[in-house]
């Protein structure tokens, strides 16, 4: 019978995620040993032979070696596939690491190491006790508030490579609707955006941020060739893509590119927008869509541009840590992100 290998959920369950690991590595010496050999520097699979002489484990340990490799493999904390022939020892298995636990290996020792401070982390199932204060808005204060418009554009040309902008969108449209400046926020949903579109949109609303989200690559975002057939598109730099939006006469404040490798554009827009928020590397779906929403669901909520951008920061790190680095802020000179409320 196939062995039950149990369901990890990092997105939804991220803190009793590291705390059940770490009630699972525990305090033992030896499976501590394995452990932290096979998230050391060597990235192959490795046999419970090879396992054991890396981790200065002695002959006799071998059986208590193996126990420890199946708890660690039962529980989540490491892979094991079929050895096929790859070492030749008369190992069945290899094991290697698990790309998740490697992400979150720092907070996930800390908790095993320190059980007190583990049962003081709040989850979905022991929330911690908050004290809200709660401050009433009037309808005549949010009439005063800024009106803000978002060209919110998106492209999927790749079917090889599809994303989830849909859902993306969809979430940034569920944070901005139960948010407290919510009338004071218009989204403008343009999908299988193109160039001419993003222009279309650019005269149309004189937008406060304007927002692209998917593919892309050092030199330009690619969009989408927008007909009735199967998706196809193609690069536009981001050289071109700033001439466009500075050929208007009230340019975006923001102009954020939810994309990979999007840095390439560095300052291109300063001026005429007064801040840029890039992806500095490839980011997951996942790790996109927490900042967008969050992002977005600040700076609805009358957040400064800087406290949105690093709610999405810690919103990314929420579902990805190794991805926590990748969004970045950029800023027109003299332009303080502080100070800088769009809503």
């Amino acid at each position: 019978m196939k062995e039950r290998v149990p369901i990890v959920n990092w997105s939804g369950d991220y803190e009793e995620t590291c705390l059940q690991l770490a009630r699972h590595l525990g305090a033992s010496k030896i499976r501590r040993k394995l452990f932290d050999t096979i998230y050391g520097r060597v990235s192959k699979s490795r046999s419970r032979k090879q396992l054991s002489v890396a981790a200065g484990l002695k002959a006799t340990d071998g059986q208590q070696a193996q126990n420890e490799l199946d708890h660690l493999y039962r529980y989540g904390l490491i892979h094991r596939v079929d050895n096929d022939g790859k070492v030749d020892d008369g190992s069945r298995y290899l094991y290697c690491k698990d790309s998740n636990v490697r992400a979150h290996r720092s907070s996930i020792v800390k908790y095993a190491d320190k059980p007190g401070l583990a049962k003081k982390v709040p989850t979905k199932r022991r929330p911690a006790a908050r004290t809200i204060l709660v401050k009433t808005i009037t309808r005549s204060a949010l009439k005063k508030q800024r009106k803000l418009d978002v060209l919110y554009s998106t492209a999927n040309p790749d079917s090889a490579s599809p994303l989830r902008v849909d859902v993306e969108m969809r979430q940034v449209q569920e944070e901005v609707r139960r948010s407290k400046l919510r009338d004071n926020i218009a989204l403008h949903y343009r999908p299988a955006a193109n160039l001419k579109s993003i222009q279309d949109g650019l005269n149309d609303l004189s937008p406060g941020i304007v927002h692209f989200s998917g593919h892309g690559n050092y030199s330009g975002i690619a969009v989408d060739h927008a007909k009735v057939k199967p998706p196809s598109g193609k690069i536009v730099s981001f050289d071109l893509l700033a001439k466009a939006i500075k050929a208007v006469d009230n340019p975006p404040h923001v102009v954020v590119l939810n994309a990979c490798h999007s840095t390439g554009a560095k300052s291109a827009f300063l001026p005429p927008a007064k801040a840029l928020v890039l992806m500095g590397d490839s980011i997951s779906d996942f790790a996109a869509t927490a900042f967008a929403a969050q992002f977005y669901a600040a700076i609805a909520s009358g957040q400064s541009l800087q406290a949105a951008f690093d709610q999405g920061v810690v919103a990314v790190a929420t579902v990805s840590l190794a991805e926590e680095k990748t969004p970045q802020l950029l800023v027109a000179k003299g332009v303080n992100p502080r100070k800088l409320l769009l809503t």
